[in-house]
């Protein structure tokens, strides 16, 4: 990779571990009320990365949730699944 392609990856890895780092704890808190942060958190990823990447970030953020999801129950399953629809969501408008 040529300095400026790794340089525009580390970024945005920066930012997707930025996202991530906000969601594992409510994930693993189980506390619904954390939806809006975890949103937040989503919104905030999508609107630093470039167009052409935003879908492949949000994959890479859906990959995390799902292993967070695998091993969950109860609410955090719930949190999971309701950060995971909003993924979908962010997806479904990137089309």
């Amino acid at each position: 990779m040529e300095k400026g392609r790794l340089r525009a990856h580390i970024q945005q890895m920066e930012h997707i571990n930025k996202c991530t780092s906000v969601l594992r704890p409510l994930m693993t808190e189980g506390d619904t009320n954390g939806v809006p942060l975890a949103e937040t958190a989503l919104n905030e990823m999508v609107a630093v990365t470039p167009a052409p990447e935003q879908r492949a970030a949000l994959e890479h953020v859906q990959s995390v949730v799902q292993a967070h999801r695998d091993e969950a129950s109860g609410i955090q399953l719930r949190l999971a699944d309701a950060i995971n629809n909003y993924i979908e969501k962010l997806m479904r408008s990137l089309e």
